[in-house]
């Protein structure tokens, strides 16, 4: 079923993505986190310009939370650039921690991730680092579905590994897979290098797919305001309530009375203000 899959990475797979260029944990965790619900268009810029301010996690560890904070501007979650650095105080005052167990105690690391460095970065033989692309690939491929609960993704991703393929390729492989040609919406069976044996393909053909997935806009959510609210607060600290009010006024969920100090007091519970 994946016989061709090794090929096919090796013409079409997209080597050209910078931190696949590298074994280095830090870069590539720096990756992984960014790349969380961000693009990659938006990510391949950043990456660069964090891991040049940054090449370890001891310097990042030696800056400031609120220089990584604004560095991250415009990334999205801010969330995922403090558990960043707070790994990176871990990392540093302890090493790297040598399986998925010690990975996921580091903060923002999850199953996820901690699978991630293990294949990426270490290349060391793990339970399939399967993201929600690389698990609806498998699902459609090699379990006839749209989804599966995880331990059969994983059982049917170790089984269908070719032979000869390292897990880092193989992860790699599927990862581009799901981004170029089964995507979620539309997928682009004449291309694709699993076709011949996958159990979704007559279903995909006919246009049986999933559902639309709701999502609600980012503009006016609550959202955009916490972003406004913590790059007010990174940029002067001291502001009093007032002057946040009116910093942020110009942001459509600050007309709701209440919202800006709602935003902010979350933004201090979640550790990104002090």
């Amino acid at each position: 079923m994946t016989s061709e899959l090794a090929a096919w990475y090796r013409a079409a797979g997209r080597h050209d993505l910078p931190w696949r260029g590298t074994r280095d944990p830090w870069a590539v965790l720096v990756s992984e986190v960014m790349l969380q619900q961000t693009a990659v268009g938006r990510v391949l810029p950043r990456w660069a310009r964090f891991l040049e301010r940054w090449p370890t996690p001891e310097s990042c560890a030696a800056a400031s939370l609120e220089e990584v904070l604004r560095e991250w501007d415009g990334l999205g979650y801010p969330r995922r650039a403090a558990g960043l650095w707070r790994s990176a105080e871990l990392v540093a005052s302890r090493g790297w921690p040598v399986d998925e167990p010690g990975l996921r105690a580091l903060p923002g690391v999850g199953p996820y991730t901690a699978r991630a460095l293990l294949c990426l970065a270490f290349d060391r033989p793990a339970t399939p680092a399967r993201d929600v692309n690389l698990g609806r690939v498998a699902a459609r491929c090699f379990l006839g579905a749209e989804t599966a609960p995880g331990a059969r993704l994983d059982a049917a991703l170790t089984a269908q590994r070719p032979e000869g393929m390292s897990w880092r390729d193989y992860t790699l492989a599927l990862f581009d897979v799901g981004a170029l040609l089964c995507r979620r919406r539309s997928a682009a069976c004449e291309r694709c290098p699993l076709a011949p044996g996958c159990r979704s393909r007559e279903r995909l053909a006919a246009g049986v797919g999933p559902p639309p997935r709701r999502q609600a806009p980012y503009p006016g959510s609550m959202r955009e305001l916490r972003g406004a609210v913590l790059r007010a607060m990174l940029d002067r600290p001291e502001r009093s309530a007032a002057d946040l009010e009116r910093a942020v006024a110009r942001v459509p969920a600050a007309a709701r009375p209440g919202a800006v100090a709602e935003a902010l007091a979350g933004l201090r519970q979640d550790g990104l203000l002090g």
